[in-house]
């Protein structure tokens, strides 16, 4: 059994529908020569190191798959380079068997209610100052007091 990686630039201007289309296109054009896709997925957007059909940008895709026939595969890269949604494609052959991608959501920062404390260790002796969260700040009081600490304490140190 033998893995490749096959990954392929398309017009970065394509909608999500149009992108889902183009690559649901290449896996079918793909499972014809009996291959058995492993991972499908959009790479992202990246700037392309010179233009290709006046683009400076394209979406890249990333798909690994379980080799079929291999005569076949031969009509398949034909295929790629006459297929107009790709701008260009590179197919390797992989050393192991790649692991199933899973896609990680980010994690949502939560915003403290409470006033965080900020150790300065500029100066010889360790104090401590209390930064406001952007929510108390945003409340619409006048802050000119709080600048004006902020600039003495600036100047003691």
């Amino acid at each position: 059994m033998s893995f490749y990686e096959t990954l392929y630039i398309v017009d970065p201007n394509l909608e999500n529908s149009s992108l889902e289309k183009t690559m649901d296109e290449i896996g079918k054009e793909l499972e014809k020569t009996k291959s058995k896709i492993i991972n499908h997925r959009v790479w992202g957007k990246k700037r392309l190191a010179y233009p290709i059909e006046r683009q400076k940008y394209g979406s890249y895709i990333l798909m690994q798959f379980e080799s079929g026939d291999q005569e076949k595969i031969i009509d398949y890269d034909t295929w790629m380079r006459l297929n107009n949604s790709v701008l260009r494609h590179m197919t390797v052959l992989l050393d192991q068997k790649p692991d199933v991608h899973i896609e990680k959501k980010p994690e949502v920062e939560k915003l403290e209610d409470e006033p965080r404390k900020v150790e300065s260790s500029d100066s010889k002796e360790t104090e401590t100052t209390e930064i406001k969260s952007n929510k108390e700040e945003s409340n619409g009081e006048d802050n000119s007091s709080d600048d004006k600490q902020n600039a003495d304490l600036k100047e003691s140190e």
